[in-house]
């Protein structure tokens, strides 16, 4: 498209859009003042988006910014992470060792290790690291062009970078074609709009414009018959770039004097008519090495053209030539890039179905016998209906390890098309088979995993490979419901640890997989523990040091399943930090012991131990962990923050359900209307299955308090009845503070006493089968309550003030202070409620906080204890204490990474704790927190 001056920018402008190229500069340039923000231009095919880009670029090359631009390609739309690789240059050439090594993770060797499936998260993290590291450098712009096209990786990037842009000196700029898009695309654009993106939407250009436009294409100013052909356009310029083309290839435009016109009487109707007639004016063998190119992608090599065509470089080289001086190609650093994929696609249109699945066939073996990249392999392959032969199976047989890492949707496209058909005794096809069934394990399809794997198990000839069969069987039965019920994974783990085919070393993973199951699922403790503890004998006597870590881990589950922390603690001592699931445990053996801020700490520590990012369910897990314990010990702003930032990781296990309910317990009792969201979100499932434990346990706490809330006592009696009878014994003992005390309470309000004494009873049942004194504040709680014995709940308040929560203190001098009442012991009444109402002011538990002051009115206190609302919602006053730290530290000039190390929490709840700081403070950007935080820490 021509270019105009921009009007005070010092760059040319695409005709019609100056006042598009000024706001996205002004963008930049608040960018680079430490304002960040993110604009999105959209538009119809054709409209000028790329064109718009390319002039924002040059001007943005001339501020003080870092800039990284790239382009997502419709070919590439599979590869994961390929769109944002390439806007930030993610590459194994990369002269940055980081960015280097990070291609290396994403794209791996053909034939090298691939890492662990389902990491790309973590992968995503190491993304924004790169971005933060860049932002700490100087200001910066992304760009990226034909986002439509992103893979779901580069979704995923770009959806952080969004919530990042605010918070950092950062313009992130995407522009994306109108019209229907994927889900993921669709949250991203919803995400961009929550918060605060610019929207630049291109509309067809004006009559004036239209002739401007058609002048500097043509030379001349368009005479009538010229202005009649690109009516049809209807103000798309790269339609009418597109038919000026094609009317001088054919010779149809003439310039006499001042004017172009053209004799024709009609044109071409449309767009892609318009791009067709100027191909037809190609040479024969342009054409055709345009339609292979075409097929592909966006862009392409000369090399690989010419490996997937069999055609020598040099005589590619003279064909692309013509292609590049007509306007079909142009330069894309060291590739070639159609220049608009509307040509792409019409080249594709000009073969017929059948000749381009031919094709696709051909190009697909031709790139696999030249040692091309597994994806561009299977993208070809994958769009053809036709058994790719021997050849193709050789060239899966060797990829599909690396695909089922990278690309798990398209390697079962693929087996399920090819294998299905070959012969299963071939060893490819079985080795292949494995692969299949432990793919469909990873991808939750679960029915068609057993189908697979038990078909494979009865033609494979391997013994390895039949025991990774068995392997997969075994987890499948444990992972479903009913079989994991009738005992069929304890079974088939105890049948694949005695078969011949199982070497030692497997035999003592099968039997550390059966200890889990016995512990997990049926509860059998004792068993379990014994089984665990003969796996760690046999395993150091082999020297299986992996193996060893693996028993030791289930014993420390079976010793925490039988309310013996300090024995998990004393176990966990001989694993290393970082070691799986090690550190979890360690935090719910110190919960258990009451040392709820070692609790914590060891929660928020894990990421520092780890050598290796996390995979996002173990990220997700400690999420909800640090929510969990921090609303236990009475940190509800942390436990929050946590609550947001797991939200926002793909789901695990069911642990959004009790990030939910930790959401809507906190906002609960704090009168908040956000409650009903997460209660949605949360929602609790009858009957009762030992696998709902925990976070269905959450759940189930969050309507409890719902129901209670409401007045719908019966509801919340039992609800939790439920959670002391079923969820405590499944969980640990200490659970059993919480809902214990409230349903005494609630059943003695409800004239049901023998109800309150079945409680009673569990508690002391439970105090007795743990360690001495964990339970005592529970004890002392519902004796309290029954006997309306005042000592009893004041040491029960003495007993929780000691092991850090907050919340049940208060409860319990609330419960102390209704005895003194019915005792009309007025002022010792007024004393209890008013030393409950501190801590209820403090965790800003409004709803709480007003139930004392009702109290408080009965004993004739007219004015109550002010309520939570004395912190101000806006301001420096509305941060918490958290948020004034990384305010602090902002001020400091550390980076969201750097805070994140020093407050031993993850980036992503610091990125939340930012985004909270923003927003009550009502700015823009960091350098603006920093001044005034600087200001408070003069003060």
């Amino acid at each position: 498209m021509a270019m105009n001056a921009a009007d005070g920018l010092g760059v040319l402008a695409p005709v019609g859009r100056e006042d598009e190229v000024r706001t996205v500069v002004q963008a930049a340039r608040r960018a680079a003042a430490g304002q960040g923000g993110v604009v999105l231009v959209t538009g119809e095919a054709g409209i000028g988006k790329t064109t718009l880009v390319q002039a924002v670029l040059a001007q943005l090359r001339g501020l003080d910014m870092q800039v990284y631009s790239g382009t997502a390609d419709v070919g590439e739309a599979r590869w994961p992470f390929s769109a944002i690789s390439d806007c930030l240059q993610v590459h194994r050439r990369s002269p940055d060792p980081r960015r280097a090594r990070l291609a290396g993770q994403i794209h791996p060797e053909p034939g090298s290790q691939p890492g662990a499936a389902g990491d790309d998260v973590a992968l995503v993290q190491q993304v924004i690291a790169l971005v933060e590291e860049a932002c700490e450098q100087g200001s910066l712009a992304l760009v990226l062009d034909d986002a439509q096209w992103a893979d779901p990786q580069s979704v995923m990037c770009l959806q952080r970078i969004g919530r990042l842009a605010r918070q950092l000196p950062l313009l992130m700029l995407g522009a994306i074609r109108s019209g229907p898009g994927t889900p993921q695309l669709d949250v991203l654009l919803e995400s961009w709009h929550k918060r605060g993106a610019t929207l630049i939407a291109l509309e067809p250009l004006e009559e004036p414009q239209v002739e401007e436009l058609l002048a500097n294409l043509a030379g001349a100013a368009a005479g009538p018959g010229l202005r009649r052909l690109a009516a049809d356009a209807a103000g798309n310029p790269f339609y009418l770039t597109a038919l000026v083309e094609a009317l001088t290839a054919a010779k149809a435009l003439s310039v006499d004097g001042s004017q172009a016109e053209t004799t024709l009487a009609s044109g071409p109707h449309s767009l892609h008519e318009a791009i067709t007639q100027r191909l037809r004016f190609l040479p024969g063998q342009v054409v055709e090495a345009l339609r292979a190119a075409a097929l592909l992608g966006s862009r392409f090599s000369v090399s690989e053209l010419a490996a997937a065509t069999g055609t020598p470089p040099h005589e590619l080289v003279a064909c692309l030539e013509q292609a590049e001086q007509a306007g079909v190609l142009t330069e894309a650093h060291d590739q070639l890039a159609f220049r608009h994929d509307l040509v792409r696609q019409a080249l594709e249109e000009t073969m017929s179905v059948s000749a381009r699945q031919a094709m696709h066939t051909r190009l697909g073996l031709a790139l696999a016998a030249a040692g091309y990249p597994a994806e561009r392999v299977a993208d070809q392959l994958r769009r053809s209906p036709t058994a790719p032969g021997h050849a193709g199976l050789d060239w899966l047989d060797g990829a599909a390890g690396h695909l089922v890492v990278r690309n798990r949707d398209t390697a079962l496209e693929l087996f399920e098309r090819i294998l299905p058909t070959t012969d299963p005794a071939d060893a490819r096809v079985q080795r292949l088979n494995v692969l299949w069934a432990e793919t469909l394990f990873a991808q939750g399809r679960t029915d068609q995993c057993h189908k697979v794997a038990g078909w494979a198990l009865g033609h494979c000839q391997d013994p390895g490979l039949r025991t990774r069969l068995r392997w997969t069987l075994a987890r499948h039965a444990a992972a479903d419901e009913e079989l994991a019920k009738a005992g069929v994974g304890l079974r088939l783990a105890e049948q694949a640890a005695d078969h011949p085919d199982t070497t030692p070393a497997q035999r003592l993973r099968f039997l550390t997989f059966r200890a889990l199951l016995l512990c997990r699922e049926l509860g059998e403790f004792e068993q379990a523990a014994q089984l665990a503890e003969q796996v760690r004998c046999q395993a150091a006597e082999l020297g299986e040091q992996t193996v060893l870590l693996q028993a030791s881990e289930a014993l420390a589950l079976t010793e925490l399943c039988r309310n013996r922390p300090s024995s998990v603690l004393a176990l966990l001592e001989q694993i290393p930090h970082g070691w799986r699931f090690a550190d979890t445990f360690r935090a719910g053996a110190l919960v258990e012991l009451g040392r709820l801020p070692e609790a914590v700490a060891a929660v928020r520590q894990r990421s520092v131990w780890l050598a290796e990012p996390e995979c996002a369910g173990d990220v997700l897990w400690r999420h909800l962990a640090a929510a969990y314990v921090q609303f236990v010990g009475g940190w509800w702003d942390d436990a929050r923050a946590e609550v947001e930032a797991g939200q926002e990781l793909p789901e695990h296990a069911d642990a959004h359900r009790g990030l939910h309910g930790v959401g809507a317990l906190i906002a609960l009792h704090r009168d908040n209307a956000a409650a009903g969201t997460y209660l949605e979100s949360a929602p609790v499932r009858d009957p009762y299955r030992p696998a709902d434990r925990f976070t269905g346990s959450l759940a189930r706490w969050a309507h409890a308090v719902h129901a209670q809330y409401h007045g719908c006592t019966e509801r919340a009696l039992q609800l939790f009845e439920h959670l002391c009878h079923n969820d405590a014994r499944s969980l640990w003992p200490l659970w059993l503070a919480g809902p214990a005390p409230e349903a005494v309470r609630l059943a003695l309000e409800a004239g049901e006493r023998d109800r309150a004494l079945s409680i009673q009873a569990l508690v002391l049942e439970q105090a007795g089968q743990t360690e001495p004194g964990l339970l005592e504040a529970t004890v002392l709680a519902c004796q309290g309550l029954l006997e309306q014995d005042v000592d009893a709940l004041r040491a029960a308040a003495g007993h929780c003030e000691a092991l850090s929560r907050p919340w049940d203190q208060a409860r319990c001098l609330e419960d102390a202070a209704a005895v003194l009442t019915r005792r009309g012991h007025r002022d010792d009444a007024c004393r209890q409620l008013r030393q409950a109402a501190t801590g209820y002011q403090q965790l800003e538990a409004a709803w709480d906080l007003a139930r004392v002051n009702a109290a408080l009115r009965t004993l004739g206190v007219r004015q109550g204890v002010r309520g939570p609302r004395g912190r101000p919602s806006h301001g420096w006053e509305a941060l918490t204490a958290t948020e004034r730290k990384v305010a602090d530290l902002i001020a400091q000039g550390l980076s969201n990474p750097h805070i994140a190390e020093r407050l031993f929490i993850s980036r992503r709840t610091v990125q939340t704790h930012v985004s909270h700081i923003l927003a009550k403070l009502g700015m823009n950007s960091r350098v603006e927190v920093a001044a005034l935080a600087a200001q408070h820490t003069g003060q």
